[in-house]
């Protein structure tokens, strides 16, 4: 990844807290598209656009998608031991 795809994937990572090993590949096209979208020298179109805007709605970072994402508690959940959640693996 380039400097401008990491600074991207730093700023992503504070504000999407609830991305995990899963969004990897869609985290890095969103990477490559704001750092392109962020480079004054670029050719960054409607499609390039477009395909930011579908790959963030996917990942929940926008208005209305990020109503859908379970951002957690701070309580544990017992389950989570048996079904891979947020807490799975972990030792508290």
């Amino acid at each position: 990844m380039t400097a401008a795809q990491k600074r991207a994937w730093a700023e992503f990572e504070q504000e999407m807290p609830w991305l995990n090993a899963s969004h990897r590949v869609l985290l890095r096209l969103a990477c490559f598209w704001t750092a392109k979208m962020d480079d004054p020298e670029a050719d960054f179109g409607v499609s390039a656009t477009q395909a930011l805007s579908s790959i963030l709605s996917k990942l929940g970072a926008t208005p209305v998608d990020e109503s859908k994402v379970s951002h957690g508690t701070d309580e544990d959940d017992p389950d989570d031991e048996f079904f891979g959640g947020a807490g799975a693996g972990r030792s508290h």
